[in-house]
């Protein structure tokens, strides 16, 4: 528990800047889940010690070069990534098929995220409201599953999971981000942050339920040991990530 705490404290001090002035710090923080990602993401295949040394670094690459190059050249990287990966399939012994898909995953995933902090980047208070919205959301189903519940959503992803403390996170995160957002709304569009504080509680707990559905499906607890008493990183912002891609769909779609 002393370890959880010191790591838990650890962890704010790292985001708090990030979080609260967006800027060079914002990015820096989206770059660094970016790199340590794609490692968290891959390594739990069970042959990943046999690959190519070379896979893991590269597809980080492309994650960035979506983000940095024009616009016009973002389906030229994803295209030559996944023909770069699925070659190795064909060229590679140790490089499985399902190995090229996990890869082209991460790709395709992290490259959503990382354009979507470029607009968070324009307005960061929008990152308040979603990170208000996520973790109330996850506060909330822990309290209230704890308290009354009783109807299992899903044993066989997540066995602690119950339906009412689905209903109590989502309560919880829309009240807690919708209520915050009052003292800095005046900077935003009000109907994309309403949105906002409605949606990302629900996707919240879509997004903490696939990431399990993903550890357990590989048979490992936690993406990595990073962070000592809280697994890795992706253990840590895996509602964040999904809904970070929400505020992007929302974004374009009322703005």
């Amino acid at each position: 528990m002393k370890q959880r705490i010191i790591t838990a404290i650890g962890i704010i001090l790292v985001v708090a800047l990030p979080v609260a002035f967006g800027g060079y710090w914002l990015e820096a923080l989206a770059l660094f889940i970016v790199c340590t990602g794609a490692y968290e993401w891959m390594h739990i295949q069970p042959d990943f010690k046999n690959w190519p040394k070379y896979v893991l670094p590269l597809s980080a690459l492309a994650v960035v070069l979506t983000r940095v190059l024009p616009d016009k050249y973002f389906f030229v990287v994803m295209t030559l990534i996944v023909v770069f990966l699925w070659s190795l399939v064909v060229f590679v012994e140790n490089f499985s098929i399902i190995d090229a898909f996990v890869c082209i995953s991460y790709v395709i995933i992290f490259s959503l995220v990382y354009h979507a902090v470029g607009q968070i980047a324009n307005v960061h208070q929008y990152l308040w409201t979603i990170v208000f919205a996520t973790y109330g959301s996850d506060t909330g189903a822990y309290f209230v599953g704890r308290a009354i519940g009783k109807h299992k959503m899903n044993p066989r992803i997540s066995p602690k999971k119950s339906w009412e403390g689905f209903v109590g996170g989502i309560v919880f995160g829309f009240a807690l981000s919708f209520v915050v957002s009052f003292s800095y709304v005046s900077n935003l569009n009000p109907v994309l942050n309403t949105f906002l504080c409605l949606v990302c509680p629900i996707t919240a707990e879509l997004g903490d339920l696939c990431f399990s559905a993903i550890k357990r499906y590989f048979a490992v607890k936690d993406f990595s040991n990073l962070l000592p008493g809280h697994g890795g990183v992706l253990d840590r912002v895996d509602s964040l990530l999904l809904n970070i891609m929400v505020f992007n769909v929302l974004y374009t779609i009322i703005l």
